[in-house]
């Protein structure tokens, strides 16, 4: 994950420079719930569809994909690319997961603020 700190950390800095917020605010300026990339501190499989990823201490995510999530190699670097300078809550439309040797791109086509607690991930 270390290995793509950077592009993470310069999508967070273009969020900054057009909204005038820091990377670690919660919310985009439009007042949805969003979070940037570069707040990401881990991931976990749900299920064969469902990705939860943290965001800061207390915060999760689900995002879902038509593709398989637990092919994903979690023993590679993970990333999140997304079109936008924000990930919200939604559709997932520009939202991806990459990862995997060789390398795999899964679009996402949903995106839910997790309940809390966070679901535990099953069989990863």
């Amino acid at each position: 994950m270390r290995a793509i700190a950077p592009v993470l950390l310069a999508l967070a800095l273009g969020a900054c420079a057009q909204t005038g917020e820091t990377p670690t605010a919660s919310a985009s300026p439009d007042g949805r719930d969003c979070f940037s990339a570069d707040n990401i501190s881990g991931y976990n499989v749900i299920d064969d569809h469902t990705v939860s990823v943290s965001v800061g201490a207390s915060r999760h995510y689900l995002l879902r994909t038509n593709w398989n999530a637990r092919d994903l190699d979690w023993t590679n670097a993970i990333a999140i690319r997304s079109t936008a300078n924000w990930i919200c809550t939604g559709n997932g439309l520009g939202v991806q997961v990459i990862g995997g040797e060789p390398r795999r791109t899964y679009p996402i086509v949903e995106i839910t603020r997790a309940p809390e607690p966070a679901p535990a991930a099953q069989g990863s």
